[in-house]
């Protein structure tokens, strides 16, 4: 029955729930139907601005939904149904739980006469998903339907950012509604706070007392695109710059005075170089472990810390601060260059060019071209090679996204991804298939084990269907070695449960109708990658790697 139009001036559920994704700027919706989330599927049919994306998992359409979300730096939005739809969706959702993303997951549930009556596919979710998002909720009744829309994606858009999850079953959803054509400036903040200018003048005091200052740079920088202004500031004041490692391209590699990522498998011109700094501001930072490792030794016990972050609740969870500073990135970068405008403070303390001389010669020393089994560091070296400055990089979790995030230097910002703080093996690959979506001009490069692949590889098929060209490489050592690292390092090399064996990848792209090579010989492999690239087609680059080629466990100075 279609209840469309079943009241004067009134719509069904699904139709507002959809009209009010609209009045937020959504036009892709990630997801697979099923029984329970036909009604907003059905709505969406009739909606040519929203381009629906069938994926052939639910975990690869929340992935997607995450890498469309980073790469757009707006919301996305995920759909599955009741039961094992939902729980398929949860490893990508935490991934947005931790990594800060606005991913909005809409699906289906019960319908109310079956639940608690031990009915196929129930499952009380809501208790399910809380620990993995902001907020989710089950709409009990239509007239709620767009009121719930509305604070999720405010809940989601909130500093810090991240998933809202709501449900409702077709009988809420086909029944009539009155429209609420509310714009969402009307319901929630669209321009951010600005930073008190007591304490801008107060930072600005101690940063001039400072001998060897230091601008740690994080992902607010990015959100709020001041990245000129960030750079402008640095260049007036001379003060060398770190990125916080799960954004390296927060800061170009580039510039000057660009020191690099920090932390375990960062950059040694900026881990040999923080720990000297006795002031060091934070701007739109959350201080992730891979960074610092939750402890003093990257940034000195002594040195004295201005955290700014447009999230309050962010400041001091790891390092006591000097200062926090709460409000928008903008007005802080802004702030400070005012002040530094009015001084003739310059604090070039370190050597930046000779520093990244150094650590490219460390990078080189250990670089073999020739080797067979290929290098870990050389299919690193070829992937940054290959990649057009602007093109995209996602790497997954494991040892080969270890090495690239070492290789990896950025010159421009919303260029690399990882799945922060979670490290889920297998999101690489649609999470880049959602940035390329997201930004079809410009090349994407995703990079994962023998075993990330493999965790998705249905989304090749998606990819195809779509015409997703991403290119895929993936270090084959037919096994995990991320896990060798681990049991070398701490299990005295006894290597257990880490073996097995894989198909030709390259072929195997082939059959499904993309591009595919396999790449024994080192020479070829950065070939082989740009014929990817050039190939228009989503393919897959199967290089077998070295086993024994690891990225380091322990951080060491």
């Amino acid at each position: 029955m279609d209840t469309t139009e079943n009241k004067v001036g009134t719509i069904t559920g699904s139709r507002a729930l959809v009209d009010a994704l609209l009045r937020e700027g959504i036009d892709h919706v990630f997801g697979i139907p099923g029984t329970q989330n036909l009604a907003f599927l059905d709505a969406l049919r009739s909606t040519p601005q929203i381009r629906f994306v069938l994926t052939r998992h639910e975990q690869g359409a929340a992935f997607m939904a995450y890498g469309f979300a980073r790469a757009r730096n707006a919301p996305a939005v995920v759909t599955a149904t009741e039961g094992p739809g939902l729980t398929n969706l949860v490893t990508a959702i935490a991934a947005a739980n931790k990594g800060n993303v606005p991913l909005i997951s809409i699906c289906g549930v019960q319908e109310s006469e079956m639940r608690e009556r031990d009915a196929t596919q129930d499952l009380d979710q809501i208790p399910f998903m809380k620990p993995i998002t902001k907020w989710a909720y089950s709409i009990p009744y239509p007239e709620r339907i767009q009121e719930m829309v509305r604070k999720a994606f405010r809940v989601a858009l909130t500093e810090p950012q991240g998933p809202t999850h709501l449900e409702a079953p077709n009988e809420v959803m086909l029944q009539p509604v009155h429209a609420e054509a509310i714009a969402p400036q009307a319901y929630r903040a669209t321009v951010p706070a600005v930073c008190d200018s007591a304490q801008l003048d107060a930072a600005w005091a101690m940063i001039s007392k400072a001998q060897r200052p230091l601008f740690v740079v994080g992902r607010g920088v990015m959100k709020e695109k001041v990245g000129a202004q960030m750079e402008a500031l640095a260049t007036a004041t001379g003060i060398p710059v770190a990125v916080l490692q799960y954004c390296p391209d927060a800061f170009p590699s580039t510039h000057p005075l660009a020191l690099g990522p920090l932390g375990r498998n960062g950059f040694s011109s900026a881990n040999k170089n923080a720990p000297k700094a006795d002031v060091v501001v934070a701007f739109g930072a959350h201080f992730d472990v891979f960074s610092t490792m939750y402890k003093y030794g990257v940034i000195s016990k002594d040195a004295k810390i201005i955290h700014h972050t447009s999230a309050p609740g962010q400041i001091g969870i790891v390092f006591p601060v000097e200062m926090g500073v709460a409000g928008s990135t903008a007005s802080f970068i802004k702030g400070l260059a005012e002040r530094a405008g009015k001084s003739s403070t310059r604090k070039p303390w370190v050597d930046v060019a000779q520093a990244r001389a150094d650590f490219e010669a460390e990078l080189n020393s250990v670089l073999k071209p020739n080797a067979t089994p290929i290098q870990s560091q050389w299919v690193a070296h070829c992937i940054r090679k290959a990649l057009p400055k602007n093109g995209i990089c996602v790497v997954d979790a494991g040892n080969g996204g270890k090495h690239v995030r070492s290789y990896f230097k950025s010159y421009e910002p919303f260029t690399f991804q990882c799945i922060d703080d979670w490290a889920s093996v297998g999101g690489s690959f649609p999470i880049a298939l959602g940035a390329k979506l997201a930004c079809p001009d410009r090349p994407v490069i995703a990079a994962s084990g023998d075993m990330g692949i493999m965790c998705n590889i249905g989304e090749m098929e998606t990819a195809l269907r779509e015409n997703i060209p991403v290119v895929h490489v993936i270090f084959n050592d037919e096994g995990l070695g991320n896990e060798r690292a681990f049991q070398n390092e701490h299990f005295g090399g006894r290597f257990f449960a880490c073996d097995y064996k894989n198909p030709n990848f390259g072929d195997l792209a082939k059959v499904f109708g993309g591009y595919g090579e396999r790449v024994t010989d080192p020479t070829k492999l950065q070939g082989a990658i740009e014929r990817g690239l050039a190939s228009g087609k989503p393919a897959l680059i199967d290089v077998m790697i070295d086993q024994l080629t690891l990225a380091p466990v322990v951080f060491k100075q």
